[in-house]
């Protein structure tokens, strides 16, 4: 039997907090004190303290009585000087959209066989990603309909497939007892699931935004840059001494401004995790309502070394190697193999008796 069928799913109103920032400067209100972001003088003016001779000679003072000179000007700006960030609870501002292709081929049981095969192709957007009000990634919070992104569990591309196959009773084993218990009568079983690795989240930027305005922002994508060095299923480099990320794909805004990549890219991903689990086993009738199974499973059976996810989080962090090893120790793109991602593969032996 084959299926296939569109999948759609379109949700509001959840919980997303990180979409308000109510103590978060905007380029108006600094505009409304005389000062644009834009404008290194007044960029200096806005990390000045309130005591320095710039902020004095530009008149800024104390919003209230008692507030600390040492705060910087950008703070004394704020709408609630007194308080750094303030977020809220429960904001209904979420939002998720799901479109897929689901197909399906069943073969039911016969001939000892029966197998399930399913395959998806889908895209997960949403400008939140869980139920305690996370959100993706905020690039600018006060332009929210730039939000939307691929979800960070966004996999367009899965395959499963589930079988199990009973072995018959070969010829010269029909006639003779001890023969067909000890050939026939096995089953052999597995779950393979086979997907698309996992989005990366984009670098942050480091053009000192978060202190003008208090809020961070994305990089800029360089166009015709290759996202990474190497491939990171081709199974063809040295995780310990190369570096698999790119970092001249990446490129800060000008000063005080607002990057332009968004949060998550389709060609930008994770390496592919396969789970594929297998199993052996046969039910041994010893008589009428007496029985005794034994199984054998096994995970990760084809023993696959998962590497850990490259550092990805700053564009600009200094790719460093040990002069003595040649390892790679930190920086962007450095995979960390302290441990690996999955464990090695395991089985476990099953056996129950039944009366």
């Amino acid at each position: 039997m084959v299926e296939a069928a569109y999948v759609g799913n379109r949700g509001v109103w959840f919980r997303a907090d990180g979409l308000i920032d109510y103590n978060a400067l905007t380029p108006e209100r600094i505009r409304s004190f005389g000062l644009n972001v834009a404008n290194a003088d007044d960029r200096a003016v806005l990390t000045s303290r309130l005591d320095s001779t710039l902020a004095i000679q530009r008149g800024f003072k104390a919003p209230y009585a008692g507030f600390p000179l040492s705060a910087t000007v950008a703070q004394s700006l704020r709408p609630f000087p007194q308080f750094t960030s303030i977020g809220s609870t429960w904001a209904p501002l979420g939002s998720n959209w799901y479109d897929s292709l689901q197909a399906k081929v069943t073969k039911r049981y016969s001939f000892g066989l029966d197998f399930s095969m399913a395959y998806t192709w889908s895209k997960n957007l949403t400008n939140t990603e869980d139920q305690d009000g996370t959100v993706v990634p905020t690039n600018d919070v006060f332009n929210r309909q730039l939000q939307k992104a691929l979800s960070r569990e966004d996999q367009p591309h899965v395959f499963v497939t589930g079988y199990n196959y009973t072995v018959p009773t070969a010829g010269f084993a029909k006639n003779n007892a001890f023969a067909r218990a000890a050939v026939s009568g096995w089953t052999l079983g597995g779950v393979l699931r086979y997907a698309s690795g996992k989005p990366i989240r984009v670098p942050q930027a480091q053009n000192a935004l978060s202190s003008l305005l208090f809020r961070g922002t994305n990089v800029n994508r360089v166009p015709g840059e290759p996202l990474f060095t190497k491939d990171l299923n081709c199974h063809c480099f040295d995780p310990n001494k190369e570096f698999v990320l790119n970092p001249k794909a990446w490129a800060d805004p000008a000063a005080g401004e607002w990057g332009t990549a968004a949060a998550y890219y389709n060609d930008y991903r994770y390496a592919r995790r396969y789970d594929e689990q297998m199993s052996v086993g046969k039910v041994f009738r010893i008589r009428e309502r007496m029985s005794f199974q034994l199984r054998a499973e096994f995970f990760n059976v084809f023993n696959r070394t998962y590497l850990n996810n490259p550092d990805s989080t700053n564009a600009k962090a200094t790719q460093t190697v040990d002069p003595k090893t040649g390892l790679t120790t930190s920086g962007f793109g450095r995979i960390n193999n302290g441990s690996t991602f999955a464990p090695p593969r395991s089985g476990q032996i099953v056996a129950r008796f039944q009366f």
